[in-house]
């Protein structure tokens, strides 16, 4: 494993006080794997979750903007981001993993935020900020 967290550090909807995550990111060959592990969320529901660019806090933004490897428009936005979206089974729980053929440089991405709604696969949006995990991607 490289890098890891537990958490989430910051839960922002009370309605998921209950919500535990454990990522882990490992990264070989130029190219980087990263999975989520969900429990706690509402039986049969899918909710968007992706890599952050700032580190978990109180405000909801703290966390900053979906991390993206690129800023060219040409590439699709799943192929420039980390999308990790998890839909829960009869327990609540939930297992997401990415694989993207490149890895974050260290102090550019911090943690993975689980919002709302399923991500939107043309605009990335996944509404509300629910919980926050805390990862030092890259380091």
């Amino acid at each position: 494993l490289v890098d890891h967290g537990h958490g989430p550090t910051v839960v922002h909807d009370a309605s998921y006080d209950d919500v535990k995550t454990q990522v882990h990111a490992w990264s070989s060959d130029g190219s980087t794997r990263v999975r989520l592990m969900v429990s706690g969320l509402p039986a049969g529901s899918t909710f968007g979750a992706h890599v952050h660019t700032g580190t978990c806090g109180a405000d909801p933004l703290a966390s900053g903007g979906h991390y993206q490897h690129s800023t060219d428009a040409t590439v699709p936005l799943a192929l420039r981001e980390v999308w990790l979206d998890v839909t829960s089974d009869e327990r609540g729980r939930s297992v997401a993993t990415a694989t993207v053929p490149w890895t974050f440089a260290p102090g550019t991405a911090g943690s993975v935020v689980i919002h709302a709604l399923p991500t939107d696969a043309t605009t990335g949006a996944a509404g509300a900020r629910l919980a926050c995990t805390s990862v030092a991607f890259g380091e």
